[in-house]
């Protein structure tokens, strides 16, 4: 072939090469610059850590038929993301990550307990104990999610979180309050539990029964998008987890809502 038939296909291969390079460079954003200028569509990939507040839904029961109300704790939540941009206002994504969630009950309560006086008779007297449990979770998670962008600044997310709960506990002590205690006779003594063995005893202590491991919520959020350099954002996001199913048969309706509040740090791939 003559030098004159190669420089057409040499032309052709160096503007199909040009054409390979600015579309690595621009992704898929339209570089017709007479059409009007589209959103550029890239993905992102980042990690996320935080806290939570946690608050109690229902009622839990222990082994001791203790019925646990209102109770509330802490949380920590860390874990990878996934993002890809649309054309519009609206970005999907997915996290995978891990989340703690703690939880403390209590309640007081007044029983008879027999007691001996000085003189040694035995009398039936009120007593106040304080009933605590503590329950903690760790749970796998995944959740994929809708972002809407608004102001260019600030962002709103929706996601269904599916949990997975590996690992369980739940103790429960009940601790005496009455330090002393007056007898029908006028006598007065100080106050001790049967067996006569502190002030304080562990009536359950161990993985949490007919625990439901799959747990379903949904999360809502909202956050702010801060860039840190051309390829990466901080994202400062608080997101509220609504659970949609029970965490154990052991009470009525027992579930874990979590107020999260985490940083963000994405980079543009």
């Amino acid at each position: 072939m003559s030098n004159m038939n190669r420089k057409p296909l040499i032309l052709i291969l160096a503007c199909f090469l040009a054409m390979g390079t600015l579309h690595a460079q621009v992704n898929v954003m339209d570089s017709d610059p007479i059409a009007a200028r589209k959103r550029l569509v890239y993905s992102q990939v980042g990690a996320f850590v935080g806290l939570g507040s946690t608050t109690q839904g229902g009622t839990f029961t222990t082994d001791c038929n203790c019925d646990f109300t209102g109770g509330a704790g802490a949380g920590f939540v860390a874990g990878l993301m996934f993002e890809r941009l649309t054309r519009s206002q609206f970005t999907w994504g997915v996290t995978l990550g891990y989340d703690s969630r703690g939880l403390t009950g209590r309640f007081r309560e007044e029983e008879g307990v027999v007691q001996t006086s000085p003189s040694g008779r035995s009398f039936t007297v009120p007593i106040t104990f304080l009933n605590e449990a503590q329950l903690d979770l760790n749970v796998l998670t995944a959740m994929p999610y809708v972002k809407h962008h608004f102001f260019d600044l600030f962002f709103a997310r929706l996601g269904a979180s599916v949990g997975y709960v590996f690992s369980s506990g739940l103790s429960h002590t009940k601790t005496l309050e009455t330090e002393t205690v007056t007898f029908p006779n006028g006598e007065v003594a100080t106050v001790s539990l049967p067996g006569g063995e502190g002030t304080s005893v562990s009536l359950q202590n161990g993985p949490l029964a007919d625990l439901n491991s799959v747990q379903l919520g949904i999360v809502a959020g909202v956050g702010m998008e801060i860039r840190l350099s051309k390829k990466m954002f901080l994202s400062p996001t608080v997101q509220f987890l609504f659970p949609v199913t029970s965490i154990s048969a052991q009470g009525a309706g027992f579930s874990v809502r979590s107020l999260q509040f985490s940083a963000e740090v994405r980079h543009i791939l």
